[in-house]
């Protein structure tokens, strides 16, 4: 049974690299993938504060994993499927968004220092980009929700948000860092000090 699925998918990831080779690479939504993810990563850096570009990149990079990792849950379980893809050879680059919402959250981060104003941030950032970023990629045909709502977007990237203010001002204080020794330090009180190795 282990070799059958190997040839499966095998013959999947063949099938899919032909069709996007053929078929998708430079089509027109193809390019919107890159225009779209392009701008808004420039956006950022334009909008950068360089005194706290660490906690940004940080934010970035945290909102890109988390949002990586829900995007490969939702095509594991056929919630949504992406038709075009950037490159076909990796999940994290499949996205029609792989960039707009890790900017998004690492700008709000950036922006919103405070957690009531981040939270009222991040609930209308979930709403913008649910209920209008998300049916503009549909009608583009970009995007294909099977089993999955612009609610149920909402309901996921609020605490997706949530996660990465959390994370980062975790690690920007004191109760998180790593020592010389790269042991990473968990200080829950000046007395109590915890390393995991």
């Amino acid at each position: 049974m282990p070799n059958e699925i190997e040839e499966l998918n095998v013959k999947e990831s063949r099938m899919e690299f032909d069709y996007w080779l053929q078929q998708d690479v430079f089509s027109f939504q193809w390019w919107v993938i890159v225009i779209v993810n392009l701008v808004v990563f420039v956006l950022l850096l334009i909008a950068m504060d360089r005194k706290r570009t660490l906690s940004t990149v940080l934010a970035f990079m945290t909102a890109f994993i988390i949002v990586g990792a829900v995007d490969q849950i939702g095509k594991f379980f056929d919630l949504w499927r992406y038709p075009h893809q950037l490159i076909p050879f990796t999940e994290n680059l499949n996205a029609v968004d792989f960039f707009v919402v890790p900017c998004i959250f690492a700008y709000l981060y950036q922006r919103f220092s405070s957690w009531k104003s981040f939270m009222i941030a991040g609930v209308v950032a979930s709403l913008v980009i649910s209920f209008i970023g998300e049916p503009i990629f549909v009608s583009l045909g970009m995007y294909q929700l099977m089993r999955w709502s612009y609610w149920q977007s909402f309901i996921v990237l609020v605490p997706i948000a949530i996660l990465v203010k959390g994370f980062v001002d975790l690690t920007q204080s004191n109760v998180l860092h790593f020592n010389v020794d790269r042991e990473l330090v968990i200080n829950f009180n000046t007395r109590n000090k915890k390393k995991i190795r």
